[in-house]
């Protein structure tokens, strides 16, 4: 029988194998709900909201299933937290992306609860309430030079699809975790590079099998993480050019039914 727990540090990695020496396959944040199916010396295998398993150790884990009424999206690249009790202690520094619940909201910022019980402060966030191509890439854009880290999914290191599957998540668009499911969204629309916009996502691939993806700036542009988050170009003699990604297009998929333009 499967049970619900919570993420109760910034960023937890999750890893293929029950030990620390795996490989690690993504990473939830504070607050994120996980189920739980079962537990080997500590390391609980679980599933993400996205259906996405993987073992954790059980430090990154908390029984704190309570309800809130309000919850935010952190939009700032990281967002300190102090505490509540000593406002000289910073607590912790959480990732773009993270939801938290929100006890008190005035002018001087925000007061949140963390899994452990303990409140603490951060400062006021800038909300995205219009799903738009707009705040789409002004928010993936407040993410340049994120290092690249296999299977990271934080403002501390992302993979490709990471970077993805977050970016959309801040303004509450649902996609899968890895490259090859992300293609597959129902939501999503085949059209030419030519005709992609801001916002619109690139897949890559070599041989057809996809191995990257990003999200077009339009006018030939590419914003991605490869390295770090950058922007680069498939037009050939335009600043920042990549030959690799101008080869390896692979399909290119329009946003519009979730967005506005």
């Amino acid at each position: 029988m499967s049970r619900k727990a919570v993420i109760s540090t910034a960023v937890a990695p999750i890893y293929k194998e029950a030990s620390f020496s795996s490989a690690m396959v993504t990473q939830a944040l504070m607050w994120e709900t996980v189920e739980v199916f079962k537990e080997e010396n500590l390391w609980f295998y679980i599933q993400q909201a996205d259906g996405y398993k993987g073992w954790i150790y059980t430090f990154y884990l908390s029984k704190n299933v309570e309800s809130y009424s309000k919850w935010i999206t952190l939009t700032n690249r990281f967002t300190p937290v102090i505490n509540k009790l000593d406002k000289n202690k910073e607590d912790r520094l959480l990732s773009f992306g993270t939801r938290v619940p929100v006890i008190k909201e005035d002018t001087k910022g925000i007061t949140i609860t963390l899994p452990n019980g303990q409140l603490g402060n951060i400062p006021a966030q800038k909300l995205f309430t219009i799903k738009s191509r707009e705040q789409l890439i002004k928010l993936a854009k407040s993410l340049m030079g994120t290092p690249y880290i296999w299977g990271g999914k934080s403002a501390y290191g992302f993979d490709c699809s990471g970077f993805v599957q977050l970016v959309l998540g801040s303004i509450e668009i649902s996609i899968a975790r890895d490259t090859g499911l992300q293609v597959k969204s129902s939501w999503l629309q085949k059209i030419s590079i030519n005709e992609s916009v801001p916002g619109d996502i690139v897949f890559f691939a070599e041989n057809e099998q996809i191995n990257h993806v990003g999200f077009s700036l339009g006018e030939g542009k590419i914003i991605h993480c490869s390295g770090e988050v950058k922007i680069e170009s498939i037009i050939e003699g335009e600043e920042a050019f990549n030959q690799y990604l101008s080869q390896t297009i692979y399909k290119t998929l329009s946003i519009s039914e979730k967005v506005t333009d």
